[in-house]
C-alpha cells in the first residue's frame, strides 16, 4: 500500500522537503519519541519554516499512512503552497497607494477561509495573510470554496499577525478592523488609502493585541436582534466599500 496523496512521510522525505520548501506543508505530524534525533531535526526545520506541529498516536499515523513505513514523521502537503512573506512586501511596495492586503484572525472554516480569498481577489487586494496557529490551512476545502481564487490571490503564513501588521504598517498601510460592534460604519470612514484590512471569526473575532495595532475600527449597523454577520460575508462587504471609495478594483 502507497502513501495518501498528500502525506509525505519518512525522516528523510520529511526533513528534505521542510528543508527546501516548507511553504508546501500544512502540517508536521509527529508520532515518534522527543528523543530521536530525526524527530527534534524536523521539529527544529518545522519550527524554521513556520509549520505547524501535531502531535498523533502511531496507530492514527499508520492509518494517515496507509501502509508506508513513516518512521513517526508525515508532513501533510497544502491544496497550494503558501506564498513567502517577502513576495508579499514586493506585491505591496508595487502597489503604492493601491495596496489591500487582508489579514484573517481565527478564521477556523474553511468554506468562509475560501469565500474570503474569493473575495479579496475580486477586490483586488494583493494578498491575504493568516497566522499558522489560528486559521484552518489550505485544505482542498479552502481551495473549492475560494472558486479559482488561489491561483491568482497570493496566501501568506505567518507566525504573528500582528507583527506582520507592524510591518505593513511601517511600509504606509493604515490598520482597518473589522470590529463587531461600536465602531462607526465603513462608509464614514475614509478608507481610499493603502490598507491592510483585518478580520476575524464570529466567535473569538480579532486578538485582542492585534485590533490594538490597527489604526481605524469599523463595524457593519445591524438590525436590533441580529448577533453577526457570517466572517466572509462582513468581509465582503467591507472589501467592495473600499473598492467604491477607490472608485473600482486595480485590474492588472
Amino acid at each position: 500500500m502507497g502513501e495518501a496523496p498528500n502525506l509525505v512521510v519518512g525522516r528523510h522525505a520529511v526533513a528534505e522537503l521542510l528543508a527546501r520548501d516548507p511553504q508546501s506543508a500544512q502540517e508536521l505530524l509527529v508520532a515518534g519519541p522527543e528523543r530521536s534525533p530525526a524527530v527534534a531535526q524536523a521539529l527544529d526545520l518545522a519550527r524554521a519554516g513556520g509549520v505547524k506541529v501535531r502531535r498523533v498516536s502511531r496507530t492514527d499515523l499508520d492509518r494517515l499512512a496507509q501502509g508506508a513505513a513513516h518512521q513517526g514523521l508525515a508532513l501533510r502537503l497544502a491544496a497550494l503552497a503558501y506564498t513567502p512573506w517577502d513576495q508579499v512586501v514586493e506585491l505591496v511596495q508595487a502597489a503604492g497607494q493601491r495596496a489591500l492586503v487582508v489579514l484573517a484572525d481565527h478564521i477556523q472554516d474553511p468554506h468562509n477561509l475560501g469565500a474570503i480569498a474569493r473575495s479579496a481577489a475580486a477586490a483586488g487586494a494583493q494578498a491575504l495573510v493568516v497566522a499558522k496557529d489560528r486559521a484552518c490551512p489550505l485544505t482542498p476545502a479552502v481551495a473549492k470554496a475560494a472558486a479559482g481564487a488561489l491561483a491568482r490571490l497570493p496566501v501568506c503564513r505567518v507566525t504573528n499577525l500582528t507583527d506582520a501588521l507592524h510591518e505593513l504598517k511601517a511600509m504606509g498601510l493604515w490598520g482597518l478592523a473589522a470590529a463587531t460592534r461600536q465602531a462607526p460604519p465603513p462608509w464614514s470612514l475614509n478608507l481610499d488609502l493603502p490598507l491592510a484590512l483585518v478580520v476575524g471569526g464570529e466567535q473569538k473575532g480579532i486578538g485582542q493585541r492585534l485590533a490594538k495595532a490597527c489604526d481605524l475600527h469599523t463595524s457593519l449597523p445591524l438590525a436590533p436582534g441580529s448577533e453577526s454577520l457570517n466572517a466572509s460575508v462582513a468581509t465582503g462587504i467591507l472589501l467592495f466599500e473600499i473598492v467604491r471609495q477607490r472608485g473600482g478594483a486595480e485590474r492588472e
